[in-house]
């Protein structure tokens, strides 16, 4: 078991350095700003700044939560899914705008080439921006019902405990052949469920953007991440029960799964209480190997077979 935790450590650390954020993506205190004048080649993202075109974008411009303010010229399309747009009198965008929880603001004379989605509220608007403000909530605003953080990430940890509870409650054979498999093969259950976790986070990216955009499809976008957290949160029970059964050798109780699991949850909610985005990441990376032993194990009935 030990191999095994510093494969795990050394996989979260390679996993949050892949995590840092490269030029592409803007963030910081300041506001993004685009001078009279200049001109940016290619597509110009954020994730919560706020983004002021005052000059040329040649390309698409994006932000998660943060505001965009066009004043000048986006050769693209122009996107905040939770923060407002606001479109200047001489704004010309070539392509459209899209605004799902913020609004977007628009004078008379300025020229939007494609369509402008987002001035009457969108069905599942709200959702994404209470999302949007949980995990990266603004300078010198509330987080989401204006709750602080910490209160929201124990919540979400203490709900995450309780589930894990009642799927070893529910499950209890199945969560531990998922922890025997783990144990036979650490190595290869943490590859497969990383490998697994960026297959899917690289489907859910563009099919995410197709629901959202589609507009009737978005309220279906939380339906589908809780069925997409599901089998995370099943790996994660088979963690916390080998783990749980590491520190108490013969113990196959759930009891011995639940207290793993709270083991493991008790810092990455310490963690998503300054840092939600950091803290939601390094959950599906730590649940990964969970994951990964129970598509090995097919959901822990195979390796029931035989005993470690």
């Amino acid at each position: 078991m030990k191999p095994f935790l510093v494969l795990l450590a050394v996989a979260l650390a390679t996993f949050g350095l892949a995590l840092a954020p490269g030029r592409a993506l803007a963030q910081g205190s300041h506001p993004i700003t685009v001078a009279v004048g200049q001109v940016i080649r290619g597509d110009l993202a954020s994730f919560g700044d706020s983004i002021l075109i005052a000059g040329t974008v040649d390309g698409d411009v994006t932000s998660w939560s943060g505001s965009i303010t066009v004043l000048g010229t986006v050769h693209g399309d122009v996107v905040s899914y939770a923060g407002s747009i606001d479109l200047g009198s001489e704004a010309q965008v070539t392509g459209s705008v899209l605004s799902l929880g913020g609004g977007v603001a628009r004078e008379g004379e300025a020229r939007v080439a494609g369509q402008v989605l987002g001035e009457n509220p969108l069905a599942g608007g709200a959702f994404v921006s209470s999302m949007a403000a949980i995990l990266r909530p603004q300078a010198g605003a509330g987080t989401a019902n204006d709750l602080p953080l910490p209160l929201i990430s124990a919540a979400l940890t203490l709900i995450s405990l309780l589930l894990a509870a009642a799927c070893a409650a529910i499950w209890p054979m199945r969560t531990l052949g998922v922890s025997r498999a783990l144990r036979r093969a650490p190595v290869s259950s943490l590859g497969i469920g990383l490998l697994t976790t960026a297959l899917i986070a690289l489907l859910l990216l563009p099919l995410g953007g197709l629901i959202a955009l589609s507009l009737v499809g978005l309220p279906l976008l939380l339906p589908l991440l809780l069925l997409l957290h599901a089998p995370y949160l099943f790996g994660l029970v088979g963690l916390g029960r080998a783990l749980g059964e590491r520190i108490r050798p013969g113990d196959t109780d759930p009891v011995a799964a639940v207290a793993g699991v709270a083991l493991l949850l008790l810092p990455l909610g310490l963690v998503g209480t300054v840092a939600p985005l950091w803290g939601l990441a390094l959950f599906y990376a730590t649940a990964s190997a969970g994951l990964g032993a129970a598509i090995l194990s097919r959901g822990g009935a195979y390796a029931l077979r035989a005993r470690v």
